[in-house]
């Protein structure tokens, strides 16, 4: 097996990306019955190590999980939940301090996201907009029945101290779990469990080293051989050097490209990996 770097196998990383998949799951089969649910999320806690699933260990447990959040769901999860230079801890925030980074049906009155939940607890304080409580409450409410229990897992947020990251405010911006937070809201919590993020250094202004799908780098060589095939050599060279760039930054790549995804390889499909290998090897 590859020796993959400490922070693809960090505990706190893979409960969040189980966490992620069992919500999702409630959400894909809400005929299962409640009953079952505590063995399906067992299975699920189970798939980091995969072998009693018939899954590569690593290797399928966040392909899957980038299939369900980022390909499904169009959500960038485990870009930030695998990055590198970010620290992951479990703990209650303040509901005030959070930001809302999607536009959620309901409040519309809000404008478009990001907005400042401070400022939608200040509007539900004016006697006259009660009502657009009301409205949210049951809208909330009606969204949950139609699934499983799935008010429990906590959301997720990345914390930025001075704003510019995300965007200008600062404070916890949601990645997963706006729904939570809203219900949060209306329920006058004044705080939430949550998965939260910030940079190991001040330094920092962007995520790296996260995990790419493995699959994706194949899809590249599909994408080069038909470019060699075409006579494209102009194109080849800009996708060679984008390669290039992958290998230089994402450890899953480089471990990919040589003990995975090019393993299986027909001869003939392996043009972009000789040329990059060359390269490496100057």
């Amino acid at each position: 097996m590859a020796k993959f770097p400490e922070h693809f196998k960090e505990p706190i990383r893979i409960e969040m990306a189980v966490c992620q998949i069992q919500e999702q799951f409630r959400k894909l089969f809400p005929s299962v019955p409640l009953e079952i649910w505590p063995k399906i999320d067992l299975n699920i806690a189970d798939w980091f190590f995969g072998e009693d699933f018939e899954l590569e260990p690593i290797y399928d447990f966040w392909n899957f999980f980038g299939g369900i959040s980022r390909e499904l769901k169009m959500k960038s999860l485990e870009l930030w939940i695998t990055a590198e230079n970010v620290k992951w801890q479990k703990k209650e925030i303040p509901i005030s301090e959070i930001i809302m980074t999607w536009d959620f049906p309901g409040l519309e009155f809000m404008g478009r996201a990001p907005f400042k939940i401070s400022d939608l607890i200040e509007v539900f304080s004016n006697p006259a907009l009660i009502c657009k409580k009301e409205e949210l409450k049951k809208l909330s409410e009606n969204r949950s029945k139609k699934y499983a229990p799935r008010d429990h897992f906590p959301i997720t947020v990345f914390f930025d101290p001075v704003g510019g990251v995300i965007n200008s405010y600062k404070g916890y911006y949601i990645l997963d779990g706006n729904r939570r937070t809203v219900k949060a809201v209306i329920e006058d919590r004044k705080t939430i469990s949550a998965y939260v993020g910030k940079f190991k250094s001040s330094q920092e202004r962007w995520p790296r080293d996260f995990w790419l799908p493995t699959g994706m780098l194949r899809d590249l060589v599909f994408i080069a051989k038909g470019l060699e095939k075409n006579n494209d050599y102009k194109a080849f060279e800009v996708l060679r050097r984008f390669y290039q760039l992958l290998l230089r930054d994402f450890d899953v790549v480089r471990i990919a490209t040589i003990e995975k995804t090019f393993k299986n390889f027909e001869k003939d499909e392996r043009l972009l990996l000789d040329i990059i290998l060359k390269d490496m090897n100057k």
